[in-house]
């Protein structure tokens, strides 16, 4: 059920007011705590302090988060799914739910380390194509040891950004991989090098400065990467902030842009405004749009059978 502005505001300064709150109350404690014991030489009471300044932002975090979350829920279930049943028809969303672990491991694209998540999904049709959207986010487990021997282990990003997939009506029967020379995968050294993936080298020079390119057959590579879509996607790679992925496979259009951010968010601290939320959302529902757009994914020579 849509909320209104100020009962979705309302909620807004509820969590914001917790994470202050308790974030005041743990950093004052804390500082308190450790002026006391340096005055009375007991330095050991900084590392008590310390402990005390985690725990109370941890705290702060837990209590914190159901009220964070009903505020992202209605910001989500209000102003986002308004904006995109305004573009996509047949429209799909559940803020909750992304895309299963295996759609991005089959494509054969993604070294998918040992941590996912995914989440916002997004499906419908827009001009008669089918798309979905979801964000992804895929880290790694790396562990240090320091010169004493001691050990800590820490989660290093691999992908986090939007992972998109299109019709792309123009049948071919081998797939192919197109990667951003700054898309980057701190496991592979090359994207899509498997073994039945051979690079190829497009006529494109400029083509190739920006992609590597790898194909199970090259014939396929020239015959779907054309002169025009080649330009295209250099045009769409030069507007987009963040590293841009293509995959064709099985008759569809892989597309993932590593970009460290997750769409439709709305911060805790921030006051709410209609005309900038409606802004802010039609920017990043274009993002979607806009590979459909230029890359003419709508055209009839696009279509199966033509």
């Amino acid at each position: 059920m849509d909320k209104s502005i100020e009962e979705i505001e309302r909620l807004r300064v509820k969590a914001a007011n917790i994470i202050k709150t308790g974030s005041i109350i743990s950093v004052s404690l804390s500082v308190l705590i450790a002026i006391l014991t340096i005055i009375s030489g007991n330095f050991f009471g900084i590392a008590f302090a310390f402990a005390l300044l985690i725990i109370g932002l941890v705290i702060t975090m837990i209590v914190s988060s159901k009220p964070s979350k009903e505020f992202k829920m209605a910001y989500k279930n209000t102003f986002v799914l308004k904006s995109l049943k305004s573009v996509f028809d047949d429209l799909e969303y559940n803020p909750e739910r992304g895309f299963d672990y295996n759609v991005i491991k089959n494509t054969g694209m993604m070294y998918m380390g040992d941590r996912y998540s995914s989440n916002d999904y997004i499906k419908g049709k827009y001009k008669n194509i089918n798309v979905e959207q979801a964000d992804v986010h895929i880290e790694e487990e790396v562990t240090t040891t320091d010169s004493d021997g001691n050990t800590t282990t820490h989660y290093e990003t691999l992908f986090m950004g939007q992972w998109m997939i299109f019709d792309f009506n123009k049948s071919f029967s081998a797939n192919l991989q197109v990667c951003g020379k700054g898309f980057y995968n701190a496991k592979r050294g090359n994207w899509g090098s498997s073994l039945k993936y051979k690079k190829v080298e497009m006529e494109d020079a400029e083509f190739n400065k920006m992609f590597r390119v790898y194909a199970v057959d090259a014939h396929e590579a020239f015959y779907i990467l054309t002169p025009s879509l080649m330009g295209r996607i250099k045009k769409l790679s030069n507007s987009i902030k963040g590293s841009l992925l293509l995959c064709f496979i099985d008759n569809k259009l892989h597309i993932g842009i590593s970009n460290n951010k997750d769409a439709f968010e709305a911060s805790v601290f921030k006051k709410l405004d209609e005309s900038k939320i409606i802004d802010s959302i039609a920017s990043e529902i274009k993002l979607i749009t806009n590979f459909v757009d230029e890359l003419n994914l709508d055209n009839d020579l696009f279509r199966k059978g033509v």
